[in-house]
């Protein structure tokens, strides 16, 4: 299994920093630096880390309404030529809600010939969208799943993969996996806690079954997370919902607590991936010290 470092536009870090945490990425041994989606150019922030480090890159994803074809060929491109081809691209169907399935075929179909051997990575949640990866795309993404999720996840891209003819082995399980390491545990949960509350909950008004609600809900979580949305409904802060997140959910999908526990937090979560990476979550600080501390906590030292 490869282990990647993920940083998003959430940290505040200067150019500097960009560049010295890539370098020091390499030498801890990590294999892979990875964005999400961002304001600025994500193509052009994976060139200036592999600069900086040699390591490969990926963007993993980047939403179908935000980013058309031509874009995404452009950027890609871009980002091979200046990596020495050390780039992956992940796309994924965002917040579309029209034929979502079909139009990430079309997609596929639409870039490969266009992108030749350069990776591309579907972002998953569903088994319909997992079995697309499996059939079509390079990887698949996964997001906010547990060990038994990602395995589950794991055998509908396999069934898409041999239903179109292809190698499931060849198909790469890629995911991020959230920690929040800080010395003060208190604030390393409630830091997790907001962020998993941001994707987990349904939004008034929306379909509980869909998206990322839908996928806490195959994982077991329907009744937790109808409580905390009837307590939201009611009037519960930010803070309050995170506290009252049951540590059952929160455990099985990401870390947090002091560094001394980090690798094997970590480790417990990355079963089933061919590609686990440390996505950095803020506790108490937002800057270069944050992403350091987790970075070097989160790999075991090489015996």
């Amino acid at each position: 299994m490869e282990i990647g470092l993920g940083i998003d536009g959430r940290l505040v870090l200067s150019d500097t920093d960009q560049a010295d945490l890539a370098a020091e990425a390499a030498l801890l041994g990590y294999t892979s630096l990875w964005t999400p989606a961002r304001d600025d150019d994500p193509f052009a922030l994976c060139a200036r880390w592999h600069q900086a480090s040699g390591l490969a890159t990926g963007i993993s994803v980047l939403p179908l309404q935000r980013w058309d074809t031509e874009r995404l060929v452009a950027g890609t491109r871009r980002a091979r030529e200046r990596t020495a081809g050390r780039f992956t691209l992940g796309v994924g169907s965002g917040s579309e809600h029209d034929a979502p399935i079909r139009k990430m075929r079309d997609l596929a179909a639409a870039l490969r010939p266009l992108l030749e051997d350069a990776p591309i990575y579907l972002g998953a949640l569903g088994p319909q969208m997992l079995q697309l990866a499996g059939a079509r795309y390079d990887g698949a993404a996964l997001n906010w799943c547990s060990p038994q999720q990602t395995l589950w996840s794991r055998e509908r891209v396999a069934a898409g993969a041999l239903r179109a003819g292809r190698n499931p082995r060849a198909i790469r399980i890629h995911q991020y996996i959230r920690v929040c390491v800080d010395p003060d545990v208190t604030a390393a949960r409630r830091g997790l806690a907001k962020m998993v509350l941001g994707y987990a909950m349904a939004k008034p008004g929306v379909d509980p079954t869909k998206g990322y609600r839908g996928h806490f809900t195959r994982m077991g979580f329907d009744a937790a997370l109808t409580e905390l949305e009837a307590m939201r409904a009611h009037g519960a802060d930010d803070d309050t919902l995170a506290d009252r997140l049951p540590d059952e959910l929160l455990g099985r999908v990401g870390y947090w607590g002091p560094p001394e526990g980090a690798a094997a937090g970590f480790e417990a979560l990355t079963a089933g991936l061919d590609i686990a990476v440390v996505r950095v979550v803020v506790a108490t600080n937002n800057d270069a010290d944050c992403v350091r501390l987790a970075m070097r906590s989160c790999l075991r030292p090489v015996s």
